[in-house]
């Protein structure tokens, strides 16, 4: 299973990470999944409080149109993702992102499984936009 990135959505991602005021911060990640591969075409920015709401989740997803496949976040600590850990994300993609020296981003993908209890799977990055440092 593996994951790829707009250019797009890639743009986006960047330029959320430069703005200071994103920490703490994630969103939705629109597009499909084709087979074992997931295709972040959009992102939308959201509080990280209002996605792990399930009511909150299906009224945006009917918005999109179904075409919710995951959710982002700027955050590097484990107990940002737990927020997500739920019934209604399962099988969803996770990706969490960092900025790093040089304004490098560092993108970690999971898949949102479960098992006695709800954990994050990494996953591979199939590709990035060539170019975009």
């Amino acid at each position: 299973m593996d994951v790829y990135l707009s250019e797009e959505a890639f743009i986006y991602l960047k330029g959320q990470a430069l703005e200071s005021s994103v920490k703490n911060h994630g969103g939705l990640l629109i597009g499909h999944k084709r087979g074992q591969r997931f295709f972040v075409e959009k992102v939308y920015p959201s509080r990280e409080s209002y996605i792990s709401s399930e009511r909150n989740y299906w009224a945006l997803d009917r918005l999109f149109d179904g075409k919710i496949i995951g959710f982002f976040s700027f955050t590097s600590g484990a107990e940002k993702a737990l927020k997500i850990l739920q019934p209604f994300a399962y099988g969803k993609l996770f990706l969490r992102i960092a900025l790093r020296p040089k304004n490098r981003l560092t993108l970690k993908p999971y898949v949102i499984e479960y098992k006695d209890s709800f954990f994050l799977l990494p996953i591979s990055l199939h590709s990035r936009p060539k170019g975009k440092k």
